[in-house]
């Protein structure tokens, strides 16, 4: 089902052995890969002292889309004793890699059989300023239950900071750029909850005293930049004014998900 992040953040979350332990307040989805998911930040400062952690959708027990809830394969102690995210600060592959490590959770950067597709670039350092070198979180805590090939993608990871993943929080408010002329500003993104992958960015061409949004397929996306919190597309205006109607109230349906995509095409056919 497409789900819009900020419908997402009213979802409460539970551990197997505890009716809720937080919030949904963020998702992290990597812009340079497969455009999919790889973390929900859980805020659980009501319930124990920590703040915030991140979950990877692969623990996910059961997803009540209509209940808005969430249970995951984690008892409350783990996910309480689990590696911490420096509040203002991007997330790393080194710290990545220990939160998967901990939860003995592959890493999905190994490229495995059929994997494809790249997505716009980074640039280095993501939303915030880089962690320091010696952040307490900078190495998985269990190295000895990966060897082989996989331990040196792990060491390479580890022995340069680098930052794929994109805060949807983060991305609202930025400029989108089309040949040099602005169309608006993202408001949202779109993902997937049966693959968790990224679909559509939600684009606001109204400006800040009225509203008007379309969806625009993340394909369409160039790049992001967070040193002056831009984006930059090949869709046209014209394209992005004359898509389908669409409100932020209604329902996301997979039918009205083509829509979009026929209407925009493929950039590869552009």
């Amino acid at each position: 089902m497409l789900v819009r992040t900020k419908d997402f953040q009213a979802f409460w979350i539970s551990a197997t052995d505890e009716e809720a332990i937080g919030s949904i307040s963020d998702v992290y989805f990597d812009s340079r890969g497969e455009w999919k998911v790889r973390f929900l930040v859980a805020d659980t400062r009501t319930w124990f002292v920590g703040g915030k952690v991140l979950l990877s959708p692969q623990l996910i027990n059961r997803l009540n889309l209509a209940g808005q809830a969430i249970q995951m394969n984690a008892s409350r102690d783990q996910i309480k004793d689990s590696p911490k995210p420096d509040e203002h600060e991007p997330i790393s592959r080194s710290y990545e890699a220990s939160v998967l490590n901990y939860y003995n959770l592959e890493p999905y950067w190994i490229p495995t059989a059929g994997s494809t597709g790249t997505g716009p670039v980074m640039p280095v350092g993501g939303p915030f300023a880089p962690m320091d070198d010696d952040d307490s979180n900078a190495r998985p805590a269990h190295d000895t239950a990966v060897t082989g090939p996989e331990e040196n993608e792990m060491e390479a990871a580890r022995n340069k900071e680098d930052y794929y993943l994109q805060s949807t929080k983060d991305l609202r408010g930025y400029d989108i750029d089309v040949s040099g002329e602005n169309i608006g500003t993202i408001s949202d993104v779109v993902f997937d909850t049966n693959d968790w992958s990224v679909q559509f960015i939600e684009v606001d061409t109204a400006g800040a005293l009225s509203s008007n949004h379309s969806l625009v397929p993340v394909e369409w996306f160039n790049q992001f930049n967070a040193l002056d919190e831009s984006a930059t597309a090949s869709v046209s205006r014209e394209a992005v004014e004359n898509s389908p109607d669409y409100e932020t109230s209604m329902t996301l349906t997979d039918d009205y998900g083509e829509e979009i995509r026929r209407h925009f095409g493929s950039p590869s056919n552009r």
